[in-house]
């Protein structure tokens, strides 16, 4: 009896045994640590998108609580291109990404100083006009008054000195919008008001002192300062030197 009771007791332990071996029972994994990412940019402020998302953050600041990978990092301004770079993110460290340089969108061209001269009493040697899309100057009677955007216009008796839209002259069909802006300073960063907007003419002076903004018969802005002036007395005509920069955009009005 004592035998058969010692045998149960010894099946009974056994079995606790095994019904106690963990080998076998679901385990709840150990969530991986976290990183983050820090951004900054020059200039700073731009959208910091992960992954194509918004991260809703700005640079310089960071992205926290990201499981380790790697990161496409996107970062979006107005006014530059979007930039995009990879980041590897680990546990519990953050990836640091400094000085991003963004590159501005505006497309612009610099040109001058261009010599033009007065319509009146000057040779083939001394063109009047100019083409902004190139910087080159031109005569506005010859076969390549057709590329004219505006000339230095004078007449006869010497009184009246105008920059003008190349259409108001004969044999050219170009026409340009001019708008005097408030500086003269012409690398100031101000853009141009849109051309349906405000008062813009057909010319401006030859002795005006502020840029001026200018808008061809192709849609594009240009910002324009005449730099210095000379002659405009018997055998020497009156002539202008222009510096511009051109909007290489069609309807782009920044600068």
């Amino acid at each position: 009896m004592k035998k058969l009771i010692y045998l149960t007791l010894f099946l009974i332990v056994g079995l606790t045994l095994v019904s106690c071996d963990s080998t076998d029972d679901p385990i709840t994994p150990t969530p991986d640590p976290k990183g983050n990412i820090f951004v900054s940019s020059v200039p700073s402020g731009a959208q910091i998108w992960i992954n194509g998302v918004n991260s809703n953050k700005v640079t310089p600041d960071t992205v926290l609580n990201l499981d380790p990978a790697v990161y496409n990092v996107t970062l979006k301004l107005q006014d530059y291109n979007d930039t995009t770079f990879a980041v590897s993110v680990s546990g519990n460290q953050t990836s640091v990404v400094t000085n991003v340089q963004l590159v501005s969108n505006i497309i612009l061209d610099s040109f001058g100083p261009v010599r033009l001269w007065e319509t009146t009493g000057t040779s083939a040697a001394q063109p009047s006009g100019l083409d902004l899309s190139t910087g080159n100057a031109y005569g506005i009677s010859g076969s390549d008054r057709d590329k004219v955007d505006l000339y230095y216009f004078s007449n006869s008796d010497g009184t009246i000195f105008l920059v003008q839209s190349a259409n108001t002259g004969s044999g050219m069909t170009r026409v340009t919008k001019f708008s005097v802006g408030s500086s003269s300073i012409l690398n100031d960063g101000v853009d141009s008001p849109l051309q349906t907007a405000g008062t813009w003419t057909n010319n401006m002076g030859d002795r005006e002192t502020n840029y001026v903004f200018l808008y061809d018969d192709d849609g594009h802005y240009s910002k324009l300062k005449i730099v210095t002036f000379g002659g405009g007395f018997t055998g020497n005509p009156a002539w202008i030197e222009v510096e511009w920069i051109y909007n290489k955009t069609t309807n782009d009005n920044r600068f």
